[in-house]
């Protein structure tokens, strides 16, 4: 039975430079604790002080807990510094998406003290995108972040060498339990050596992801935040007919223009006429889905970054590993099937000890897949009126103009 660890209450906010914050009471490598500023870090998150002596003490490890709490320093700073330890030993951190691979990759050079550190990207791509990460990573690596279909295969023909591998980490670990990856991680499993360190981060951990995890762990720590932490997302149901969806999206996003935010579409097709028509309201939006190029899913994720767009209309891929901290809202055209997809939807907001609003958009019909969400995580969202919205305020640019021609 793994054993359990509580994370501990924030630091004081006051102590911003690196050398002097929290960190460093956690006995991290030096040369680490100069990176922190340039990841952004600088108080551990209560997660982060559970897990990361936890991890440097060289223990398997179990970290549940919400998106943007700071999951991925939990892993990436504790195996940073096994490799300045470990002068000859490799480390793999498995994936299940190309952005979360792309994001993983982009905290860990940030953090990497040396070039041999800095994480190699290995995913599958399309023949459209020239991208390195689709190559062999070159033999002076010595951290890989890769997708389980595109490891196994370099695994296979020895293109990553995997009896070097000492430390493992499984992140979003309750994806790639799931039969999706069995095939793929089973094999993966196979070629590795015995004698490693292995750790799976996930949001939410079912008894199933933990019974599929056992073959990879061994006697893992725990790690969770404490149980008195309060929420950082405010959460409610709107209930409203299916066809004004798109209106009532509209008005939530207009309530506060100030607030950029994600809208999670059930398909793809839902995805584009929703970016299609919030762009002809004036919207500044970008559409993001598993149908668009690897380039074309870049360039909107780095225009929704960067505060080009305001608003993100995704499907599912957009729930795991965009990490974009100023996610101010979260609206669910609807209730999602699976329950675990409406926590790694709504944690897209919230995060970094900001607080954040997630709403859902429900019909008459899908009022049992609602109930069936609330019942299974434990909530009671609350319920709001349908906010108004005038059409005639924001003309779509498709409305014919009058001619200026006398």
């Amino acid at each position: 039975m793994p054993s359990s660890t509580a994370a501990s209450s924030h630091t004081s906010t006051n102590q911003k430079s690196a050398e002097n914050s929290g960190f460093s009471s956690l006995k991290l490598n030096p040369a680490l604790l100069a990176r922190l500023g340039k990841a952004g870090l600088e108080d551990p998150t209560p997660i982060q002080k559970a897990a990361i002596p936890a991890l440097l003490s060289g223990h398997d490890a179990e970290i549940l807990a919400p998106t943007g709490t700071g999951k991925t320093a939990c892993y990436l700073l504790p195996l940073l510094d096994y490799l300045l330890r470990k002068k000859k030993n490799t480390a793999l951190i498995i994936v299940p998406t190309r952005e979360l691979a792309r994001q993983v990759t982009e905290m860990g050079t940030l953090l990497a003290t040396r070039p041999e550190l800095e994480p190699f990207a290995v995913y599958g791509g399309t023949k459209d995108d020239p991208d390195r990460e689709y190559d062999a990573p070159p033999e002076t690596a010595r951290l890989i972040v890769a997708t389980p279909g595109r490891l196994l295969d370099m695994l296979r023909t020895e293109r990553v060498e995997s009896a070097s591998c000492r430390f493992l980490v499984l992140d979003e670990g309750d994806r790639l339990m799931t039969g999706e990856f069995r095939d793929e991680m089973l094999g993966i499993l196979a070629l590795l050596p015995r004698d490693r360190q292995t750790v799976l981060v996930s949001a939410t951990g079912s008894q199933e992801t933990m019974t599929a995890a056992g073959q990879f762990l061994y006697k893992p720590v725990r790690i969770e935040p404490a149980k008195d932490e309060k929420p950082s997302i405010r959460q409610a149901v709107l209930f409203v007919d299916k066809a004004a969806k798109p209106a009532a999206a509209e008005a939530l996003l207009r309530r506060h223009p100030d607030r950029s935010a994600i809208v999670f579409a059930s398909t793809r097709d839902e995805a584009d006429l929703l970016t299609k028509q919030f762009r002809k309201r004036g919207l500044k939006v970008v559409g993001l889905h598993g149908g668009l190029t690897q380039p074309a899913r870049n360039t909107a994720i780095e225009a929704f970054s960067s505060g080009k767009a305001t608003i993100l209309v995704a499907t599912d891929i957009a729930a795991r590993g965009l990490d974009v901290e100023q996610v101010g809202q979260v609206i669910n055209m609807s209730p999602p099937e699976l329950p675990d997809n409406y926590l790694h939807r709504i944690g897209r907001t919230g995060r970094a000890g900001r607080m954040g609003w997630a709403a859902t958009l429900c019909s008459a019909e899908e009022r049992k897949t609602m109930r069936k969400v609330e019942s299974t995580l434990g909530l009671k969202l609350v319920a709001l009126p349908v906010p108004a919205l005038s059409r005639d305020t924001t003309p779509s640019r498709d409305t014919p103009q009058r001619s200026r021609r006398r």
